[in-house]
């Protein structure tokens, strides 16, 4: 998912700037819930 929705990749498609504010978004809430996994998993 990081990889589909990372802002740069999104801008280098030339897409409007409400499609990178949108990827943004979706990018630091899938690193949170990453962050969550590996916080209750012990990862680090």
């Amino acid at each position: 998912m990081v990889l589909e929705y990372h802002p740069d990749k999104i801008a280098s498609k030339g897409l409007p700037e409400e499609f990178t504010k949108f990827a943004n978004d979706k990018f630091r809430e899938i690193q949170g819930a990453y962050e969550l996994i590996k916080k209750e998993k012990g990862i680090k």
